[in-house]
């Protein structure tokens, strides 16, 4: 809480600091014939309007794939670049952009489109909450670009013949996706998982894979032992296979559960802008950068987990404790706390 109230302020500051320029000019309008100055939230909004301006005009997002979206603090041009634009396009998802109102309120003349309406949004018990990660399901994505659309055709009514051909075109190429994720649950039946982080329910839904536990406890703190153990306890007992883990995370708290459970690794991305490293959907190591191409990713690496790195020759104690039957398990789960309660006494560097 401490880390966010610093954060907003620091936003705050660069905010007004910007808008003291800002004020002493005239308030920009869209000139007629000009390309549309679009800007986004995060790179994956910034796709869907790409997608409807092709030929006309491109976009710019303040987040990429690469940074934590939750945490993201704006630098003066990029809070500059809101301030210009003919339209900023959010997600405005409690706590995914949590910079964003602070730009929006030193702006208040910037025309705004937020995407996600509550109705969109569905329960997650894993996290006893709301989940907001809606884009992951392309058929929540397609009413968004139909928002983007009716947008788009109000500030630049001129090229509507080619904005509405693009996003017929691309609806079309979301409902190809969906046929796509349809087959590849007939391959994934009875699959369960452990994910790192709450952002891939709305797919694994789709597909029908059951998650058993979250790794993350609470958004940006370190799990306790505690309920690290309870996680390694359900994937003993529940027969998990995989863990789902996403580059944007550190993998090396994932990676420790996985060899002492003795289960693979699956990396899943639910933002663009990260190398496809095993040249699943594009050439090994190209950087992603559309969400379809994000989404088939994401169902290949699925289906292709890869094993713990290896920490020596060391023999799995958690896979000795499986292979003996569950009446070891209260001793497994007293090991682990005692074990990571170690590592929490341990000075951070």
């Amino acid at each position: 809480m401490k880390r966010f109230r610093v954060s907003s302020l620091i936003v705050l500051v660069l905010v007004f600091t910007v808008n003291l320029t800002a004020f002493q000019q005239a308030p920009l309008q869209h000139v007629k014939g000009a390309n549309l100055n679009i800007v986004t939230s995060l790179s994956i909004v910034a796709d869907f309007a790409a997608q409807i301006g092709k030929g006309a005009f491109t976009v710019q997002s303040i987040v990429t794939g690469t940074e934590n979206p939750h945490i993201y603090e704006p630098t003066p041009s990029e809070i500059e670049l809101v301030a210009n634009a003919d339209l900023f396009i959010r997600f405005g998802i409690a706590g995914l952009e949590p910079w964003v109102d602070a730009v929006l309120l030193a702006n208040p003349n910037v025309k705004v489109l937020t995407l996600v309406t509550q109705s969109m949004l569905r329960y997650d018990p894993l996290i006893e909450a709301l989940n907001p990660h809606v884009w992951m399901d392309p058929t929540i994505v397609k009413t968004m670009v139909a928002k983007i659309y009716e947008e788009i055709i109000t500030l630049d009514p001129a090229n509507s013949a080619t904005y509405l051909s693009n996003k017929e075109a691309y609806l079309a190429k979301l409902d190809a996706l969906l046929a796509q994720i349809n087959a590849t649950r007939l391959t994934l039946q009875n699959l369960k998982v452990v994910v790192h982080h709450p952002s891939m329910m709305y797919l694994l839904d789709l597909l029908g894979v059951e998650r058993v536990a979250i790794i993350e406890e609470h958004e940006g703190e370190e799990p306790s032992p505690e309920h690290i153990a309870d996680v390694v306890d359900k994937i003993i007992t529940k027969n998990v296979s995989l863990i789902i883990n996403q580059p944007q995370l550190d993998e090396k708290q994932v990676a420790e559960i996985a060899r002492d459970t003795n289960i693979k690794i699956a990396e899943l991305t639910p933002l663009l802008d990260v190398p496809d490293v095993e040249g699943f959907v594009l050439a090994q190591g190209s950087i992603i950068t559309s969400y379809i191409k994000m989404i088939e990713y994401d169902l290949i690496a699925l289906k292709n987990p890869h094993e713990p790195p290896k920490i020596g020759d060391v023999v799995s104690f958690w896979f000795l404790i499986a292979l003996n039957g569950s009446g070891f398990l209260a001793i497994s789960i007293l090991v682990i706390v005692v074990r990571y309660r170690h590592k929490e006494d341990l000075p951070h560097v």
